[in-house]
């Protein structure tokens, strides 16, 4: 896989232009050059990190989801348990679900910070370009169980994460156990369940034998998608 840093240079200036409501509409001069050294403070600031597990799932007609430990992990036992009728959309037809999760690291938080203090328009730029680096972070992460996938003759579902429809936020609990996010790459979760650093993000990809037509990018997969004012047009 490439490197973290490699890959979030290459966040597209357009995307932070969505985030900060612009449709349609292309962004002046001077906010596209202000958009862009945003977009070099952050990727000089960012740690970017992941984690993925892949396990088994079990699925029953009324959305109960199960996630357990794969009989060849260390730990065993079941992971996760969850009623979600959208994510059971989602996973549907599939018996191996990967859980991942993404961050830029502490630094972009900080420049956030630093900006609220000294110059709010840019601390608002920091945040959608925040946002477009850490979507664009988890696209690598995806395409690289994509592959790790392929090669076993599985076929990924859209990434779908917690708080999305009717999927709990507590289920982040759930990552942070499962994944031992902390350890591994860094990221906490505070009483309110907003992981910190807060550009971070985890998600269940589903596994499956049967190939279908569904993109892999966040916003496709969204069951906010069509109603969203943040969504691709």
């Amino acid at each position: 896989m490439r490197e973290g840093k490699d890959v979030i240079r290459e966040t597209d200036s357009r995307e932070v232009a969505r985030y900060l409501g612009y449709h349609k509409v292309k962004p002046d001069p001077a906010m596209e050059e202000e958009i862009a050294l945003c977009l070099e403070d952050l990727c000089r600031a960012a740690e970017p990190r992941a984690v993925w597990r892949r396990c088994a799932l079990e699925q029953k007609e009324d959305g109960l989801l199960t996630v357990k430990a794969l009989p060849e992990d260390p730990s065993s036992g079941i992971l996760m348990e969850t009623a979600s009728r959208s994510l059971s959309r989602n996973l549907r037809g599939c018996s191996l679900v990967c859980l991942m999760a993404a961050t830029l690291g502490p630094g972009p938080d900080l420049l956030v910070r630093r900006a609220q203090i000294l110059n709010a328009g840019r601390m608002v730029i920091y945040q959608a370009a925040g946002a477009a680096m850490i979507e664009t972070w988890c696209d690598e992460i995806n395409e690289e169980i994509r592959r790790e996938a392929q090669a076993a003759g599985l076929f990924c579902r859209p990434r779908f994460s917690p708080g999305y429809g009717d999927l709990p936020l507590s289920l982040q609990r759930n990552f942070m156990s499962a994944l031992q996010m902390k350890k591994e790459i860094g990221v906490g979760l505070t009483d309110s369940l907003l992981m910190t650093p807060t550009k971070s993000v985890t998600a269940f990809i589903g596994l499956g034998q049967e190939k279908t037509a569904c993109p892999r990018e966040g916003c496709e997969g969204c069951s906010q998608a069509g109603s969203c004012s943040f969504a691709r047009s």
